[in-house]
């Protein structure tokens, strides 16, 4: 069939000039008819566009204003990760961390004991959550992986190179929040505490943005928990769902899990450069502040609804811990500039001083009890309480003028070594009671039935660290081998370790069948930097959130 060169444009031979005179041409010959055919034509593609382009935007639930909204926040999204590339405070603060591979036979051992632990979660629970170290198989929980996130800095720090880079791995590639295993209703003080501070410490030890990513990813769906008239985080969360929710048995939280979140989400701004997160943590702080307290002491729940305290149990053990602790480390966190931080922690010491600070008979050890409708004074005393000594330690080591701070300090960690030491395991109960009365036969330090399982914890551990650091005193070091020598006897397993039933009984502990976390994360991790015999983080620029990881001191 012949070809009209009219209708062809041959774009081999021919200018564009002659392809443009060719279109003329045939343009030029058509009938009217025609070329209103032909406008018409483009006249209704230039209109389906139009209409598909805005149907586009409106099937995704935009309005045009709401697009060019959308736009801008995007440019300032943008603008927000440069400054943050740019950021002189944040820049300073992340700088990747060398740690040698240890050389001293203390830190040997907790070095081994570390590789052991976590060969046992690498065979048996990879990717779970925790191991059960007597049946070999693993457990759920968050489901997010939490032994591989809680511990991956303290791999890290001994510098157990090949298993830091297979956790690294599973963070990159596993860690979902979208998984049908985190459709549950979890903690949010032990996600925060145990999976957004160990990203954010992994981030601040290694420098990649990895962690930040998943750390920002985490943080935003804690943030809704915080949505509340008091600004108080309810006490569980839906990760998946994104959706808050309080206990079943009670609308209130326990006063140590809405008091103990605020190092992370503060430094999640930091390094975010998002001050969202950091505007909750204020939030919360501030409702905490205001709140009438009790010679600075505090019962164990509140409501997150009201913001008021409730019940009238004062512990420094279960459910009141870390609210005490996080007191005197965000004034450190914040380059201790802001007192009402100081001002609130040191009226507790004062409140502890006048309240719970006891001495127990014969041997007069002196230790912190709890008070029953917030007057009646009860000798029991949780090994969480431990915590405190070094917590005093840190405060005095800050205002060496308060001399008792240290005084107190010492005295209470020596009372918690004969928590151990007492017992023919060489470890410690949860829970013990004290002889108040010098005209009783009792024991100085009673233990109940009820109390005597040992959970593998790190409070005594943590506070020897604080004490050898800033006394140099070794008799710190050599009870934290006796106690070590203890956890290795008594606790270690074929596979991994395990929290026991009985420490008074040496022929038969009755293993547990858990492996914590936090064993890994915090009580090996204090172990070994109890033994160093430099301070791989200095108390002017470190802290430790209350699952042992560690956070920078900021200027601000």
């Amino acid at each position: 069939m012949k070809q009209d060169s009219n209708f062809i444009i041959n774009f081999d031979n021919k200018s564009h000039s002659s392809a443009k005179f060719s279109i003329y041409r045939y343009w030029r010959h058509l009938h009217r008819q025609q070329r209103a055919f032909f406008i018409a034509i483009g006249l209704l593609c230039v209109w389906i566009y139009v209409d598909y382009y805005k149907n586009s935007l409106n099937s995704i639930g935009y309005t045009s204003d709401e697009y060019q909204r959308e736009k801008i926040n995007k440019e300032k999204e943008t603008w927000r990760n440069k400054q943050h590339l740019k950021n002189p405070l944040s820049k300073s603060q992340i700088k990747k961390q060398y740690f040698s591979t240890p050389t001293n036979e203390y830190r040997i051992a907790v070095r081994d004991a570390m590789k052991h632990a976590w060969k046992a979660y690498r065979t048996y629970a990879w990717g779970y959550d925790e191991l059960q170290s007597i049946s070999k198989i693993p457990s759920t929980w968050f489901g997010l992986g939490l032994t591989i996130i809680d511990s991956i800095d303290t791999l890290y720090i001994m510098n157990m190179t090949e298993e830091y880079r297979e956790a690294r791995e599973w963070i990159e590639k596993s860690f979902n929040l979208d998984s049908n295993s985190v459709d549950k209703y979890n903690s949010h003080f032990e996600v925060t505490i145990r999976i957004l501070g160990g990203l954010l410490s992994i981030y601040h030890l290694t420098a990649d943005e990895i962690f930040l990513k998943r750390a920002i990813e985490l943080g935003d769906r804690l943030l809704l928990n915080f949505n509340t008239p008091s600004g108080l985080p309810l006490a569980q969360i839906n990760i998946k769902r994104k959706k808050p929710g309080a206990y079943r048995w009670t609308p209130d939280s326990t006063t140590a899990e809405v008091g103990t979140v605020q190092l992370e989400m503060r430094d999640l701004s930091r390094v975010s450069n998002d001050k969202k997160y950091e505007n909750a943590a204020d939030k919360l702080a501030a409702t905490l502040h205001n709140q009438s307290k009790d010679d600075g002491l505090v019962p164990i729940f509140i409501s997150p609804l009201t913001g008021q305290f409730s019940g009238g149990v004062v512990s420094f053990g279960a459910r009141g811990d870390s609210y005490y602790e996080y007191l005197l480390k965000q004034w450190l966190q914040t380059g201790r500039k802001r007192s009402l931080f100081w001002d609130d922690w040191i009226e507790s010491i004062e409140g502890v001083r006048k309240h719970l600070w006891h001495v127990a008979y014969p041997e007069k050890f002196y230790f912190v009890g709890e008070l029953i409708g917030m007057s009646t004074f009860s000798p029991k005393m949780d090994h969480l309480a431990c915590f405190l000594a070094g917590n005093m330690a840190l405060g005095w080591s800050f205002q060496s003028d308060l001399s008792y701070l240290l005084d107190m300090a010492k005295e209470l960690t020596k009372t918690c070594y004969q928590m151990y030491a007492k017992q023919p395991t060489g470890l410690s109960p949860e829970i013990a009671y004290f002889n108040i009365d010098s005209n009783s036969n009792e024991s100085t330090i009673i233990v109940r039935a009820n109390d005597v399982h040992n959970l593998l914890r790190p409070e005594f551990i943590e506070s020897l660290y604080y004490m050898y650091h800033l006394t140099g005193d070794k008799i710190y070091q050599e009870w934290g081998w006796n106690v070590f020598q203890s956890f290795e006897k008594y606790t270690r397993q074929i596979d991994g370790y395990s929290s026991i039933n009985d420490v008074r009984n040496k022929e038969n502990v009755g293993p547990r069948d858990k492996m914590e976390s936090y064993f890994l994360a915090e009580t090996l991790k204090y172990f070994y930097l109890l033994f160093d015999e430099s301070n791989l983080f200095p108390f002017d620029q470190w802290i430790f959130n209350t699952e042992a990881h560690p956070l920078p001191i900021y200027n601000s």
